[in-house]
C-alpha cells in the first residue's frame, strides 16, 4: 500500500492509497473468481468422467478410482481455500473503495470540504480494509469452531 513520503502531499497520498486498494481488491477478486470457476468446472468434469471411465474400462476400477481421488482433492482444495467466499468479499470491498473514490473525485459528501477531504478518504479506505479483514477473521473463527465441533 501507499507509504507517505516527505514529498507526497496528503491529496496524492489519499488518492494513491485508494487507487492501490482498489487495484489490490480487483486483482484478488479476479484471482479468487478464476480459481473458484476452475475448481467448480474440474469437479463437474471429473464427476462426469467417473461413470464414463467405468463403461470404457469394465472390470478395471483403476480409472474410476483415480478420478474419484481427484474429485476428493479438488473438493478439499475448495474447502481449504474458500475461493467463492474470497471472491464475494473482495468484490464487495472493491466496490466500496470505488464508491469512496467516486465521491472524493466529485467532491460529494463527506468529501466536499477541501480541508478534510483527503483525510476522510484515507479514513474511509482504512475502514473498508479493516472491515474486510474483520470479516475474514470472523469466517476463519467460524470455520475453526465448526471443525472443532466435528
Amino acid at each position: 500500500m501507499a507509504e507517505q513520503s516527505e514529498e507526497m502531499t496528503p491529496a496524492v497520498y489519499a488518492l494513491t492509497l485508494a487507487d492501490e486498494s482498489y487495484a489490490w481488491y480487483r486483482r484478488a477478486a479476479g484471482k479468487a473468481r478464476r480459481f473458484y470457476r476452475l475448481s467448480e468446472s474440474l469437479q463437474l468434469v471429473l464427476s462426469a468422467a467417473v461413470p464414463v471411465s467405468a463403461v470404457l474400462t469394465p472390470g478395471d476400477a483403476k480409472a474410476p478410482a483415480i478420478l474419484g481421488g481427484l474429485i476428493v482433492i479438488v473438493t478439499g482444495l475448495r474447502s481449504v481455500f474458500h475461493w467463492h467466499d474470497d471472491y464475494l468479499r473482495f468484490s464487495a470491498a472493491r466496490e466500496a473503495v470505488e464508491a469512496e473514490r467516486r465521491r472524493h473525485r466529485t467532491g460529494g459528501k463527506p468529501f466536499d470540504d477541501p480541508a478534510t477531504r483527503d483525510q476522510l478518504l484515507v479514513d474511509a479506505i482504512t475502514r473498508i480494509e479493516r472491515q474486510e479483514m474483520d470479516n475474514w477473521l470472523q469466517l476463519v473463527a467460524q470455520r475453526s469452531e465448526a471443525k472443532d465441533a466435528k
